[in-house]
């Protein structure tokens, strides 16, 4: 293949990057009504499923550098939605405060969710294993 080419083959690396910022900013919009963020909401929600976690076993869980987890713990910590547990290996935990902005934050992402299948028909099933199939061979 020449230079030329290479050139105008699209990158599928900023393809994805561009339609991740995309879904980032409906999902943002959606919830700013609850004061959260797509990746607030899906550490909130992810705690739920979680019994007091490490910072470790939830960056497992959710696929974020430790650091970049502990700057969105950060404000979820001060708002008191998420309680971080002395000791040695600090664990966190949901609070009543953030199960129930959770539940307030819930339809609202049910609905962009549901807006984004829409749009998907019925390929979304399709794009769900070919995203899945990146994650775990690239």
């Amino acid at each position: 293949m020449s230079q030329t080419e290479s050139d105008q083959t699209p990158c599928i690396c900023g393809r994805l990057r561009r339609a991740s910022r995309a879904l980032t900013r409906h999902y943002d919009e959606a919830l700013a009504p609850v004061g959260l963020t797509i990746t607030q909401f899906s550490v909130l929600r992810t705690l739920s499923q979680m019994d007091r976690p490490t910072l470790v076993e939830l960056s497992d869980r959710t696929a974020h550098e430790k650091s970049a987890l502990w700057r969105t713990l950060q404000p979820l910590i001060r708002q008191a939605w998420v309680a971080a547990e002395p000791g040695r290996v600090q664990k966190f935990v949901l609070t009543g405060l953030g199960r129930e902005r959770l539940e307030l934050a819930r339809p609202l992402w049910q609905a962009a969710q549901a807006t984004v299948s829409q749009t998907l028909g019925p390929r979304e099933a399709a794009l769900i294993a070919l995203l899945h199939e990146v994650e775990t061979h690239v």
